[in-house]
C-alpha cells in the first residue's frame, strides 16, 4: 500500500545556505502519512472521533542528501503489513531528479483516549487496510 505527496521546500524550514533543516523530514513525513490516511478514508479526525489517538512510539530517519529552497520533493510512504496494536509507515523523500534526499519510519501506538492505554487496532481501520493491502 503506497502514497505519493509532493512537498515544497519553504524557505523558513532551511538555512542561511538553503539546505533543509533535519527536523523538517520529520513534518514531512507526518504529512505524508495524513495524506495517506485521508487518501484511504481514514482521516485522523474521524479515528480520534472514535476514541482512538496514535502517539508515536518509534522514529527513524536517515539523511542521505540534503534537500534544498525551492524544490518540490516526493514523499513516497507505505504501508507494508496489517497493523495490530502499533502501525509503521515507512518513507522515502526523494528531490525532483528522484534521488533519494531521506528513507526512514514512524511506528505509531493505539491508544484508548479515555482510559489512556494501548488498544489493538481499531476494526474501522483495519477492515480499510485490508481492501488495499496486498497480503
Amino acid at each position: 500500500m503506497e502514497h505519493v505527496t509532493h512537498i515544497k521546500v519553504r524557505y523558513y524550514e532551511t538555512d542561511q545556505m538553503g539546505v533543509v533543516h533535519h527536523s523538517n523530514y520529520i513534518r514531512y513525513f507526518e504529512i505524508a502519512r495524513e495524506e495517506m490516511m485521508e487518501h484511504y478514508g481514514i482521516p485522523y479526525k474521524e479515528t480520534e472521533s472514535r476514541g482512538i489517538i496514535m502517539p508515536v512510539h518509534t522514529l527513524q530517519c536517515d539523511y542521505i542528501h540534503p534537500a534544498k529552497y525551492g524544490e518540490i520533493l516526493t514523499v513516497i510512504t507505505r504501508l507494508e503489513e496489517l497493523p495490530r496494536s502499533r502501525i509503521t509507515f515507512r518513507y522515502s523523500i526523494l528531490n525532483p531528479s528522484d534521488v533519494l534526499l531521506a528513507k526512514g519510519f514512524v511506528t505509531l501506538a493505539f491508544v484508548d483516549s479515555t482510559r489512556g492505554v494501548p488498544v489493538r487496532a481499531p476494526l474501522f481501520l483495519t477492515e480499510v487496510l485490508e481492501k488495499y493491502l496486498n497480503l
